[in-house]
């Protein structure tokens, strides 16, 4: 009778701990809600913090693409989490330009304004152009190079990368992640819109062009941004050029007319498709699960394997070769801190697979393999040689090389640590030159390298891309193409005499150039961490003692400021009270906190009155006429439960006018205007489009208080004549 008892209890407990198990797996991970429109942004924020909790913060464990994604959302979805609202940014643009006539609003570049660009063209020196998600080469001719931004568009070279250029700035959605050309008129192309590797954009879906990427044309696969869809990879078939296949987030689709109408053959979320070398009826897929077609993708079956984890899953990537068409790569990231599962072969085309390898961890940030974690959902890669099917590639935040099938793995290029040559972080796509098997290409968030020897030394091929994703820019105040930027993983960098140069790495963020001494730089990197420099970015001393840095105890972007009257005293935001430095940030200290939940995440001091100083939060504006030392709450009527403030300017004459801006999707809150230093509001939002503003700027010494805007798409001026 005990014993019944006990082993009862022993499967009701059995019962439970399966069930509570099954309840864990079944719940979305913060990465599979970051990648969901349907998922709600602070549900998505509280996952990647319940799971950070009792960690410790590592580099290139996607801990900074989440807060670069973070950053980026919040303004935008406030206050419902929305997280579709961002992708409807050009959607509202065009249709307000379809329902306002040139008469009420002058709504092109061409009619109010000339620009041209001011780079970086490439790399700067000692940086990094931007991100790549793909590179794919002409079939017909291999020094003809398309290459695709998450958030930056097409690129083509002639050249073999001695130079690049593009045309799909106009586009709906200039975001992509790859790009398939018909190999019997390579005129006929088809381009996957949107971010399949992160969440800067979404598709529109699959673009056709048949002047050889002149035009582009929408084809059957079309969505709308809203519906926060991606597409990975595109799969042409090599004799019939009329069958193509894409995987995409919710399945993967075949057209077999060119791309004029396409059925979804599989549901699912699926990031890689590849065809058998030799065999186009035999087609492989992946996403979390690994799936063989031997029919030229009509229908599919899934492959299990033990290789093959059925749970616990990021992201599986594929690699074949056609030294041996039989042989299959998969590298499997794993879902519970995004490191490395393992390398696994099949040599029967997709039936069965061995897994190769499971050590050293090739996601990691460490060269030596020696730590765990990654990023496979944000960067994962794997090649195979075209002439040596033992010889294989897996690039995650490194690059690796196995000469025996996968079975061990030695690093082959790093972005800090040893072993290998440099090449910038996190790799998206690693591709060999056709017919060769010791000239390969990575694309990575620094830009294009290429390597002609297996790795023995890499080149930067970046040349004139012009593709930076940048947070801030700074300009001197009497040195006409002085500018010094911050950009996303590629540093803070400075303008100077025509060249580009990197001044200090990682993530650039806010930055000025000293308004009495050109040589004084200032810069920051992410949750706070301010520099200084006097010798015009040759060396830096931190400037951080006595205020709070690191995340949680301060932004992501911390704004810092000079004084408009005395140079060496400075103003920093970015934490829930204003500090203060009069020794130029060498020693910082509290001074008031504003109204508000949050952060400061901008402030805005009187050039003609320093004393008085506006600061916003998310949701309040406060003044100070003590420079910062109190806050006065003056918000009024502006309209913060409806959308977020993002940025406040005033007056250099007249400290009582001043302006903020409003992110979010409120139509018309937008703008708005005092002229009485906040005691009451006007909206002087009529005539914008229903986008978020994200930036205003005072023209100095403007008698008709004339501003410009920046929003999500587009560059706006008003003034006092304007109606």
């Amino acid at each position: 009778m005990k014993t019944t008892l006990q082993l009862k209890g022993l499967l009701l407990l059995f019962a439970l701990l399966t069930n509570f198990v099954h309840a864990q797996e079944s719940t979305p991970t913060w990465v599979e809600k970051m990648h969901d429109p349907n998922s709600n942004f602070y549900e998505t924020q509280q996952a990647f913090e319940d799971y950070w909790k009792d960690k410790t913060i590592e580099k290139g464990k996607g801990y900074k693409p989440f807060r670069r994604w973070e950053h980026y959302m919040a303004p935008r979805v406030y206050p419902s989490g929305d997280q579709t609202l961002p992708s409807r940014a050009y959607e509202n643009f065009l249709e307000w330009e379809a329902q306002n006539s040139p008469s009420n609003v002058n709504r092109s570049s061409s009619a109010a304004g000339s620009w041209s660009p001011m780079g970086p063209f490439g790399k700067p020196t000692n940086g990094g152009a931007g991100r790549i998600n793909f590179i794919r080469f002409d079939p017909t001719n291999s020094n003809i190079i398309w290459v695709g931004a998450p958030d930056g568009g097409l690129w083509k070279t002639t050249n073999g990368g001695t130079s690049w250029s593009t045309n799909t700035d106009q586009l709906t959605v200039i975001g992509c992640t790859d790009v398939a050309i018909t190999p019997s008129n390579t005129q006929i192309m088809y381009l996957a819109t949107g971010d399949g590797d992160g969440a800067d954009s979404y598709s529109v879906g699959v673009l056709k062009s048949t002047d050889g990427g002149t035009t582009w044309n929408t084809t059957g696969l079309n969505w709308t941004a809203s519906q926060g869809r991606t597409i990975s990879k595109l799969l042409i078939h090599p004799t019939n050029a009329s069958i193509i296949l894409a995987a995409t987030s919710i399945g993967i689709y075949r057209t077999t007319n060119a791309g004029t109408s396409w059925t979804q053959v599989r549901a699912g979320n699926f990031k890689d498709i590849e065809f058998k070398p030799g065999d186009p009826n035999t087609v492989y897929a992946s996403g979390t699960t690994f799936w063989k077609s031997t029919d030229n993708g009509v229908s599919f079956t899934q492959v299990t394997s033990p290789s093959i984890p059925t749970t616990g899953v990021s992201r599986i990537a594929i690699a074949v070769t056609p030294a041996n068409a039989n042989y299959v790569y998969i590298l499997i990231g794993r879902s519970s801190d995004e490191g490395f599962t393992n390398v696994s072969r099949s040599t029967d085309s997709g039936t069965t697979f061995a897994t190769r390898a499971t050590s050293p961890n090739l996601m990691g940030w460490s060269s030596t393999g020696a730590d765990s974690g990654g990023q496979a959902w944000y960067d994962i890669t794997i090649a195979a040689s075209p002439t040596n099917a033992e010889e294989v590639l897996v690039g995650g935040v490194n690059i690796w090389r196995s000469t025996n099938g996968g079975s061990n793995w030695t690093i082959n290029a790093h972005w800090t640590g040893s072993g290998a040559p440099y090449v910038h972080a996190d790799h998206h796509d690693i591709v060999f030159l056709p017919g060769s098997g010791t000239t390969y290409f990575s694309g990575n968030d620094g830009g294009v390298f290429r390597t002609t020897n297996s790795g023995g030394a890499w080149t930067d091929l970046s040349s004139n891309l012009t593709i930076a994703q940048q947070y801030r820019i700074s300009l001197s105040p009497n040195i006409e193409g002085k500018i010094l930027a911050g950009h996303q993983d590629n540093g803070c960098n400075k303008l100077e005499s025509g060249s580009w140069v990197q001044v200090y790495g990682g993530d650039g963020m806010d930055c000025f150039i000293d308004r009495t001494n050109n040589n004084t730089l200032y810069e920051s990197y992410v949750y706070g961490e301010y520099r200084r420099s006097t010798n015009n970015g040759g060396s830096w001393t931190n400037i951080q003692t006595g205020i709070p840095t690191g995340s949680g105890n301060a932004a992501w972007l911390s704004v810092f400021k000079q004084d408009p009257v005395t140079a060496t005293t400075l103003y920093a935001g970015g934490r829930a009270a204003m500090y203060k430095s009069t020794n130029s940030g060498t020693n910082w200290s509290a001074v008031g906190t504003p109204t508000g939940t949050g952060n400061i995440i901008e402030f805005a001091i009187a050039p003609s009155n320093n004393q008085i100083i506006y600061a916003i939060k998310q949701n309040a504006i406060s003044r100070s006429t003590n420079g910062g030392t109190s806050f006065t709450n003056i918000t009024g009527t502006l309209p913060v439960g409806s959308a977020a403030l993002t940025n406040v300017c005033v007056s250099n004459v007249d400290p009582n006018k001043v302006w903020v801006t409003f992110s979010g999707y409120s139509a018309g809150n937008k703008v708005f205007k005092s002229t009485n230093g906040g005691t009451s509001w006007t909206n002087v939002s009529t005539g914008l489009p229903n986008l978020p503003c994200n930036t205003i700027v005072f023209e100095n010494n403007s008698a008709n208080d004339a501003v410009y805007m920046g929003t999500d798409v587009g560059v706006y001026y008003l003034d006092n004549t304007a109606t």
